[in-house]
């Protein structure tokens, strides 16, 4: 069986080619970065393409005679520019949907996010069928739900879907949301709104894969269907940062903030980077990470695909710190 993975090289996209490759697949590894293919050269049966989105002669070369697709990549930044997410997402899937339907596919497995779930308020066990926000906190939420509409169209058209929504993936080779967090600890201290009292949830990366998996093999009875993806663990922030720090055996800098500044803050500061072409100090969707509660209900996974997740928040995070000690640490 062979499988096409877009956004091979980015964090999720490294995870699920090495499962893949070690069940038994033949991969074509689809992405940008040359230097984060050589994580594959290791590897059985995959093979790396480099490529983009927008190429749809090479989509359509290489998408023609696989069994799978799984389309991991996007552009998931707090930040930039519109149009660069356009491209991205809404193009980028518009393409890759397009070349599928033109095959004879198993399943095509969407990698949509909970993003777009949230405007700035708090919103806690957050079902798939509960309504969304008239407006999207950011240009990623906002181009990823039109890629979402792109995909359930095609689902109607032929195209086997499944789509997937996990809400905040960790675990080695993330430098996205730990990796910042870690980095905001040793420049200028973690900023926390209500003593870090905000629920959230997080995704360990090998539960993520672990779906993916399960919906490759899935009856074909649930296409067309939309999940939500946690650890089932909603945690307070302070609590996670204490046993992240902890794993990392560093000392936790936080300092107290209210909403209202850390609002205003982000505000300045996207403005500010309109100006000067560089990131925000700190974004509208970081703030909002930092200052309300959001969680997913995760029944309809449960129930559908017996979703039953392995690896628990802690572990996970024992997990990841061993890996940012062993690689991310100066030599």
């Amino acid at each position: 069986m062979k499988v096409f993975v877009s956004g091979a090289t980015g964090f999720l996209g490294k995870h699920t080619v090495k499962r893949l490759s070690e069940i038994g697949y033949t991969v074509l590894a689809f992405g940008r970065n040359e230097n984060s293919a050589q994580f594959f050269k290791s590897m059985e049966n995959v093979y790396f393409i480099k490529g983009d989105l927008n190429d749809i002669h090479l989509l359509d070369q290489h998408i023609k005679d696989v069994d799978y697709v799984i389309h991991c990549a996007a552009l998931a930044a707090p930040y930039g520019e519109y149009d660069l997410f356009f491209k991205t997402n809404v193009d980028g899937t518009s393409n890759i949907v397009n070349a599928s339907l033109k095959t004879n596919l198993k399943k095509f497995i969407y990698l949509s996010t909970p993003s777009v779930y949230f405007a700035n308020e708090s919103r806690t066990n957050v079902r798939e069928s509960d309504p969304l926000p008239e407006r999207h906190t950011n240009f990623y939420a906002k181009t990823k739900h039109l890629a979402d509409l792109i995909v359930h169209q095609a689902t109607a058209n032929g195209l086997p879907a499944i789509s997937l929504r996990p809400r905040q993936i960790f675990g080695p080779f993330d430098n996205t949301i730990f990796g910042r967090l870690i980095e905001t600890n040793l420049t200028r201290g973690i900023p926390l709104v209500k003593n870090g009292q905000i629920l959230m949830d997080f995704t360990y990366i090998d539960n993520v894969v672990d779906v993916i998996v399960s919906c490759m093999n899935a009856d074909n009875q649930y296409i067309g269907e939309f999940y939500n993806i946690t650890n089932g663990q909603p945690i307070y922030l302070i609590d996670a940062l204490k046993q992240l720090f902890l794993a990392l055996n560093e000392d936790l800098q936080t300092k107290a903030i209210s909403p209202q500044l850390l609002a205003l803050l982000s505000t300045s500061s996207e403005l500010i980077a309109k100006f000067t072409r560089k990131p925000p100090f700190i974004s509208k969707h970081v703030a909002s990470f930092l200052s309300y509660d959001y969680t997913l209900n995760i029944d309809k996974i449960k129930n559908d695909l017996h979703f039953d997740p392995k690896i628990s928040i802690a572990e996970g995070i024992n997990r990841y710190a061993n890996w940012y000690l062993k690689n991310s640490r100066p030599k």
